[in-house]
């Protein structure tokens, strides 16, 4: 399990995020921020369409496929450029969240 983190949603901003990028689209992007880790002051994560698939159960592998695509197009993440070699290893993105509305922290242990 990855560590336990919030993911804070900011009206009006966030409300705006959702129409435009639709609820399938923002449950893909709390799977990959529950996941993520902080390098260099960005939001990293690494995973394949297959794990995330698996994880949310409520959408295909087709269904999470078109849902990155559209968050890489909208600049909402961004591929981080693999070597060849690593050609079967899960995709490496960093999630941009500026403007969204949304930010993750990371819990303490009470």
């Amino acid at each position: 399990m990855p560590p336990e983190v919030r993911v804070e949603h900011t009206y009006p901003r966030a409300l705006g995020f959702a129409r435009r990028h639709g609820a399938q689209s923002v449950l893909v992007l709390h799977d990959l921020l529950a996941h993520a880790h902080a390098r260099d002051g960005r939001v990293v994560v690494q995973a394949s369409v297959r794990e995330i698939a698996e994880r949310l159960e409520t959408l295909s592998k087709d269904t999470v496929n078109r849902r990155l695509r559209a968050l890489i197009a909208a600049g909402v993440l961004e591929v981080v450029p693999r070597d060849d070699a690593d050609v079967f290893e899960p995709t490496t993105y960093v999630v941009h969240l500026d403007n969204s509305g949304i930010a993750v922290h990371p819990t303490t242990a009470a």
